[in-house]
């Protein structure tokens, strides 16, 4: 096998499988209040006729119509022989048509006055007119909807065979565990069919998930033999590369037909598909982002192309909030999150390497065609949406720094069914989304440096008047497993830190103002992170350290506060009287935010909601 791929275009792998392979078709008999989204396999007949008999149309009389010709207003027409009937109520034989109460003007036991003729028919429902027995309710190959149920149920259907399509999965790699059980060094989880096969499932397509083969080919064959024999089409999860324990290439050259190997798409390249036993067979590759691409753009919409109705996807026109770049030659597939910024879409893309996060994060697909090296920032363009709830128009973008405290306030969001999404940026990339009004605004981290105290935050770059607004003040302690105390020739040992780091900064001012003594202090050195402090502590090298309030109280680890950050957005000052910024700033001030944000501890939450102008 050679080490390298030859790619064919995304274009003509598409093409290939719309020409050379169809899943096979099974059927299956459901229950008619299981139908919905199914496509029937023969067609359907009613086993009832209805209405059984005439029925009244309204309420009135039943009447001769022949009794009724002469009357008119001016002179009304006396019937005798008549019945009285209700809407949905049978009319009994002898009578031809239905009088409403409103044309009748003396209503005396035994006679009526009609004021207007009827006609033969009128206001009745004959017998069968809806449906009779044998009457096809719906044809052979049709999407069966909810009104259809009601149809079904109501001819007297109670069952029905339908098309049914199921996808196998099997799963390869000696690195592999089965879901529900802790990996060890080197293993991952196996969760990607776990994923596609909820993929298919919105589309209706059935899955099988096969236990785990290891890198070994006779395995891998024994594997596939079974597939392809209970299964419409097969997917095999990893393996599909060209390196010394990827098999699939080779057992199924031998099996059947490699239809390509190695397709121009962007993430996915490395994927496949034969033909074995005229059953179709996907070689994925391992990466979720890639399995997840593969399925997306090639396997779903090959469905689609054999006729299968696979759910259309929406699309809404965007603006970049980035420069996207792409390789020329490759199709390329980015994840993005979109949100309505100030009247308009505006989209940001995740990072290539976020793993399974950034499909969790996500809401759109961008598609971006091989003869292109990109699109700048500020391109318009077309987006296939992956999720609608909650609808970009209720999503809040932001660029900055990430803290714990934003999944609390995407969680509070949520409930007021808004989204709340930061990508994480550095410092200045922040300020600069926020000046170049790609987002609702950025969130920024000032730092403390001791009580309520902060350090110098330049913001500069922003080039005009902001404001920022306070979510929470995230609080630092000096930590211990129990508070020390002090007595004559008591010693105490704390890490050292440089001079200039805030945490060294927030222990020198705690300790200064509560009158420590210096010489009752010795410094151990080599502690460079709060891990390591934390680290430290537990192994009892040092007697307290400076740590965050909330990393503390994973370790069961106690102390005074000695300082806080402030987590804060910050926002354009233009952008201040929006509707979505104050309701935001509405939301941070409520009791109710307060009272979501306590779940986690070490935050404090007094100044939520506060808004002041930042020294630009």
């Amino acid at each position: 096998m050679s080490r390298y791929l030859t790619l064919i275009p995304y274009l003509a792998a598409q093409k290939i499988l719309k020409t050379s392979a169809r899943p096979e078709i099974k059927v299956k008999t459901v229950q008619v209040t299981n139908s919905p989204g199914h496509v029937s396999h023969e067609p359907v007949f009613s086993r009832l006729t209805i209405p059984v008999c005439a029925i009244s149309q309204r309420d009135g009389y039943a009447v001769t119509a022949s009794d009724s010709y002469a009357a008119t207003e001016a002179e009304p027409v006396e019937i005798t022989t008549f019945s009285k009937v209700h809407t949905g109520s049978p009319v009994p034989e002898g009578y031809d048509a239905v009088i409403m109460h409103e044309d009748v003007r003396l209503d005396d036991p035994g006679r009526i006055m009609i004021i207007r003729p009827a006609r033969p028919g009128q206001n009745i429902q004959k017998a069968g007119s809806e449906v009779k027995t044998g009457s096809m309710v719906i044809p052979a190959g049709h999407l069966i909807s909810p009104a259809d149920v009601g149809a079904m149920i109501g001819y007297g259907i109670t069952s029905v065979q339908v098309k049914n399509i199921v996808a196998g999965f099997i799963p390869t790699g000696y690195e592999l565990k089965e879901p529900c059980t802790a990996p060890g060094p080197g293993e991952v989880i196996a969760s990607n069919c776990e994923m596609l096969a909820a993929f298919l499932d919105q589309a209706g397509v059935e899955s099988v998930i096969y236990p785990i083969v290891p890198d070994d080919p006779v395995q891998l064959r024994n594997a596939v033999e079974l597939a392809v024999r209970e299964c419409s089409f097969v997917i095999i999860s990893g393996g599909s590369s060209t390196g010394n324990r990827d098999h699939t290439e080779s057992v199924l050259s031998e099996m059947g037909t490699v239809l390509y190997h190695g397709v121009a798409m962007r993430p996915g390249k490395s994927t496949l598909a034969a033909v074995v036993d005229d059953i179709p067979v996907f070689g994925l590759p391992g990466t979720p982002a890639g399995a997840l691409a593969v399925l997306r753009e090639l396997v779903i919409p090959w469905l689609s192309d054999t006729g299968w109705p696979v759910p259309v996807q929406h699309t809404i026109q965007v603006t970049l909030a980035d420069s996207v770049p792409s390789e020329l030659g490759t199709d390329d597939f980015i994840l993005l999150s979109v949100g309505n910024v100030h009247g308009g879409y505006k989209a940001m893309m995740l990072p290539r390497g976020g793993g399974q996060m950034s499909a969790v994060r996500s809401d759109a697909v961008l598609h971006i065609g091989r003869g292109s090296e990109g699109m700048k920032m500020g391109k318009e363009c077309l987006v296939r949406l992956t999720r609608t709830y909650p609808h970009p128009d209720n999503t809040y973008l932001f660029n900055g720094l990430y803290d714990p405290i934003l999944d609390v306030l995407d969680q509070f969001l949520r409930k007021k069914q808004q989204r709340f999404f930061c990508r994480t940026a550095s410092h200045e990339a922040t300020l600069l989304s926020v000046r170049h009004k790609n987002t609702h605004g950025g969130v920024t981290i000032r730092r403390g440096n001791g009580g309520h105290g902060r350090m110098q935050q330049d913001y500069s770059l922003l080039e005009g008047r902001a404001y920022a607004i306070t979510i929470a003040e995230r609080e630092y302690i000096l930590a211990a497993k129990t508070t020390p105390e002090p007595g004559p020739g008591k010693k105490f040992t704390c890490p050292g830190l440089s001079d200039n780091s805030q945490l060294q900064q927030m222990m020198d001012y705690y300790l200064q103002k509560t009158g420590v003594n210096p010489a009752d202090i010795r410094v151990i050195d080599g502690y460079n992170t709060e891990q390591e402090i934390i680290q430290g502590l537990l192994e009892d090298k040092i007697d307290f350290g400076p740590c965050s309030a909330s990393l503390a109280f994973d370790y069961d680890l106690q102390g005074p506060v000695i300082g806080c950050d402030s987590i804060d957005l910050v926002i354009r000052e233009e952008d201040m009287e929006s509707e979505q910024v104050k309701n935001l700033v509405q939301l941070l001030e409520s009791d109710e935010w307060r009272g979501e944000a306590w779940v986690i501890p070490g935050y404090n939450l007094e100044r939520s909601g506060h808004v002041f102008l930042l020294s630009t």
